[in-house]
């Protein structure tokens, strides 16, 4: 009778020994597995944040190439020619110093046209880094913006913003002012426009950008199939800028409503 609970005692011991092994075994192996998920989600976050870097430098390489190409393009035309007529008219006042009358109208017309270089580097300079947005901000810059469009009288652009202090640095600012500068170029090329609404307002740490205008709008899928045909150069510049600034965008039109663009962008 003893040895039998002996037995019965050892057998015990055996099979909770063997269980707690086969549980330990368990743990061990659970943690291994887990571990090893660890590190490969480590390794796809690290992958796709390469991958999201590489992105937004070859996007901040495409816009500055676009930039340059722009300016090139805009001082080759507008101010290498003026350059060159000034140097011929002074060539040809210093060879008729004595024809006053010659020598006089061709100094009012390189006047005229230094004059017209000025102003054309000004804009440029402007272009570059407009003062209203260095010296005020976004916000202020986008007013001063509306207001310069709508005093053409044209086209009439609202600017509605909500009692908010916008924090953005620098550089970021600047690039979403040039996106919502270059969505704006797009409706007054392409949408024929007459009135044209921005709402900002900060929601959840996002600042969003609503843009609404009366003329012919454009889907998502459109702007995409533009883009990877090539054809659509403005949009793949806008594209660009969406992603240097960690926002996202999104065309909306169903007519007859009127055309809807929205851009999210984080703050904090």
């Amino acid at each position: 009778m003893e040895s039998t609970q002996t037995l019965n005692i050892s057998n015990l011991i055996i099979l909770g020994s063997f269980g707690m092994l086969t549980l330990v075994s368990f743990i061990i192996i659970f943690i291994v597995q887990y571990q090893k998920r660890m590190l490969a989600h480590k390794s796809t976050l690290q992958k796709n944040e390469t991958e999201f870097q590489k992105q937004l430098l070859d996007a901040s390489v495409e816009v500055a190439e676009l930039e340059r190409q722009k300016i090139a393009g805009n001082i080759h035309d507008d101010v290498g020619l003026s350059i060159n007529v000034v140097k011929l008219n002074l060539s040809k006042i210093k060879n008729n110093l004595k024809d006053t009358s010659l020598v006089n109208e061709l100094l009012e017309t390189d006047l005229k046209l230094l004059e017209d270089i000025h102003t054309t580097l000004r804009g440029i300079s402007h272009e570059l880094m407009p003062p209203s947005l260095s010296l005020l901000g976004l916000l202020k810059g986008l007013k001063e913006m509306c207001r310069q469009i709508s005093s053409s009288g044209k086209i009439n652009v609202d600017l509605i913003t909500g009692e908010f202090e916008l924090k953005l640095e620098k550089k970021r600012e600047l690039q979403l002012y040039r996106l919502i500068k270059e969505l704006i170029n797009n409706i007054l090329k392409h949408a024929n426009a007459k009135l044209i609404s921005i709402t900002c307002t900060l929601e959840n740490g996002n600042l969003i950008t609503f843009i609404e205008h009366d003329g012919i709008g454009i889907s998502d899928e459109e702007v995409m199939a533009l883009i990877n045909s090539q054809k659509g150069i403005g949009l793949k510049s806008i594209k660009s800028r969406v992603q240097l600034t960690n926002s996202k965008l999104n065309y909306l039109y169903s007519p007859p409503e009127k055309a809807k663009i929205i851009i999210i962008t984080p703050v904090l």
